[in-house]
This record gives C-alpha cells, structure tokens and sequence, in this order.
C-alpha cells in the first residue's frame, strides 16, 4: 500500500518514483488537480470504493484518508520539496484578492503608498526590537505589498507581473556579483567593487548623471549618505563638499523655529544641483567626469589644465577665449596662490561665492559651487 504525496504548488506534477504506480486504477483526494485525473488510466475518490486499491494519490496530508493511511505505516513516494513553494501560493492568493476583493479591487500603486511606508517601518521596528516571530510576521506583510503592486501592474495594457518582478531580480543580482555566483572568489572587497563597477557601467551606458536613481524622498540624513557614496565612487573631489552637509547640528530648544530634516534636505539638493550642473557642463565638451581632475575643473576648482585636456574626445579643439584667468605665469611651476577665503557657505547661503582664487582657471559656463581648500575635510 502506497500514498503519492503531490507537490500543492505543482499540483499536476507526479514524482518520478510514482510514475509506475500509476498505470492501474489509483484512488484520489477530492483537491488533486484536473490537469492529472484527466492522465490517469482510472481513479476512484476517496469516499468510495477505494479501500482495496493499492495506491492513494493526494496533495493533502490532513485528509482524514490520508491519515489514515499514514498513520498505518504505508509507503510513502513523494518529490523533494522546493524551497519558495510557499511563494505561489502567496501569489495565487493575491490574484484571487484582486479579482475578488472588493478593497482590493479599488487599490491602486499611489493609495498603497502609505501601507508601503508604514509596513517599511514596522519591520525596521522589528528587527530593532521584535522577536523572530514579530520579523516574520513583518517581513510577510512587506511581501503582500510587494505582490499586491505587481498583481496592480499586471492589470495594466503594457504591464508586469510578478514573474517579471523576480526576473528582474535575477537578472540585477546576477551581472552585477558574477564573480561570486560563478564561483570564482568569495572576497567581500572584490564582490563590493564588482557590483559598483557593474552599476556605473549600467549609468555609463544610459550616459545619465552619477546621481541616477538616487531616491530624493528619502530621509534627509540617508539622502545626504547616499550623494556621497556616488560622489565618493565616481571620485568626486572632497574639497568640494560644504561642511554644512557633512556636519548636522540640532537645537535644544523649545520652539524649533526651523526644520533641520528640511534644511538638510534642502542642501543636498543644491549640492545634486550643482553636481549636474558640472556634469552638463563637462559634456558639452565631450568630457565624461570620471576622476578628481576633471570634476575639479567643471566644479570651478583649481586643476590640471593638461590631463584634463587628454580626456577630451579627439577632433574637438579647445576655444581659449572661452577661459577666463588672472594673470599668473603657466610655466612657472612654483606659482602661488592667494589664500582668499570665500564667502559664506554657498550652499548654506544658497548664493554663489563672488571671490576667485588668483590663478585658478575657471570656465564660464561652469556653475557656482566655486570651493577653496579650506572647506576641505580630508583627514576628518
């Protein structure tokens, strides 16, 4: 006597091992899948007559038939089990919601947005101070959202669905750390390197800004943490950063009379402003800002003038009456420069520095986040 236990999320699938236990007369339970009774030579629903058959096909090992039989001894052939199984029935759950549910039926991705930032919070909740149930728990209702968007999605004429959700999944995840999925390393500096690289290749290929993608909605201080991991990563200079962004003081005070979360935020857009503004300029010269020399000079700062000039696409001349310069001898290597300071923060102020730099070549078209070597936090 023998009991096939069918995969539920697979449920017109047999196990290899049962394939020839199925060439006579079989019984089953009521939740075994059409696709399968229609391949069986013969079969008798449990209820019946199934006594003296020799094999029971099932999905459900809580049927009382079922039971039975196990607790019986039977032999018992069945497939191995797919991680993720659980997963379809997750998703095969939410489409019925969405056709059958009458909220759901209503809900669209921007009325969502709230329950997505509330779901977010509560597991950041979670894992700060819940027990692995409480995380759990959270982690399932930040995937009901993660569904129910895509099921949203697949409504639409020229949609997506969830397969297309996970596919993109595999497709990032899988250019992006080929050296450890391809078993060639398991370094965590070169698995870091690699997706960076991977990342800036895709931003590279778009020729977009290196600030792509960075979400502006989000808190101020991780807004601010991530402009400088992109700047950081494309070799944007330090020099260049106001001290206003990497440094945040809050008032002790009764009646806050200003919002440090909007002043911060505020800033940070301004210094991805200017950071555009830069980049804009740069590639009306068909120069792509990739390292220190050459932000420094779209940036307004000082620079090199002829390693600049070998990033230049060949065929393009450069117009010297478009440079403007106080009169300082190019050839003399020990030139110095006057230490002006500038005026108050420019990005804190919102206004642009009126003072130059003797010596220093600056552009016209470049914008104004012209920055001296004093705001420079190398060191700290």
């Amino acid at each position: 006597m023998t009991v096939v236990l069918l995969d539920p999320s697979r449920p017109d699938m047999v196990p290899a091992g049962a394939v020839g236990l199925l060439a006579s007369t079989v019984a089953v339970t009521e939740e075994v899948h059409p696709n399968l009774l229609w391949q069986l030579p013969d079969y008798v629903l449990v209820g019946g007559d199934e006594q003296h058959l020799d094999v029971l096909v099932t999905s459900d090992t809580r049927h009382p038939a079922v039971r039975a039989r196990l607790d019986a001894g039977e032999r018992v052939v069945q497939g191995d089990p797919v991680r993720g199984a659980q997963i379809l029935h997750a998703v095969d759950l939410m489409d019925r919601l969405r056709r059958m549910g009458p909220w759901e039926q209503r809900q669209t991705h921007d009325s969502l947005r709230r329950y997505l930032l509330e779901e977010v919070y509560e597991l950041l909740d979670a894992i700060d101070h819940g027990t692995k149930d409480d995380l759990k728990s959270e982690l399932g209702d930040l995937l009901l959202q993660v569904l129910f968007h895509s099921r949203i999605a697949a409504d639409a004429l020229d949609g997506f669905d969830i397969d297309d959700v996970a596919q993109s999944f595999v497709d990032k995840v899988s250019y992006r750390t080929p050296g450890v999925l391809g078993g060639e390393h398991a370094d965590l500096e070169r698995q870091i390197n690699e997706w960076e690289a991977a990342k800036a290749a895709e931003r590279e290929a778009q020729r977009g800004s290196v600030l792509d993608g960075i979400v502006t909605t989000q808190p101020a201080l991780a807004l601010t943490q991530k402009i400088f991991e992109r700047l950081a990563g494309a070799d944007f200079p330090i020099a260049a950063l106001s001290p206003s962004l990497y440094s945040v003081s809050v008032p002790f005070r009764k009646h806050a009379t200003v919002s440090v979360e909007d002043d911060v935020r505020t800033r940070a857009m301004a210094l991805m402003d200017q950071v555009r503004a830069a980049e804009s300029a740069a590639r009306a010269d068909g120069v792509w800002p990739t390292d220190e020399n050459t932000w420094r000079k779209y940036l307004g700062m000082d620079y090199d003038d002829d390693a600049v000039d070998e990033d230049v696409d060949a065929g393009e001349d450069t117009v010297d009456d478009e440079w403007v310069s106080d009169d300082v001898d190019d050839s003399d290597d020990e030139a110095e420069y006057e230490d002006v300071a500038v005026d108050a923060d420019p990005i804190a102020s919102g206004k642009k520095s009126k003072k130059r730099v003797k010596g220093v070549k600056v552009r016209k078209s470049v914008p104004g986040m012209v920055v001296v070597e004093k705001w420079s936090a190398e060191g700290e």
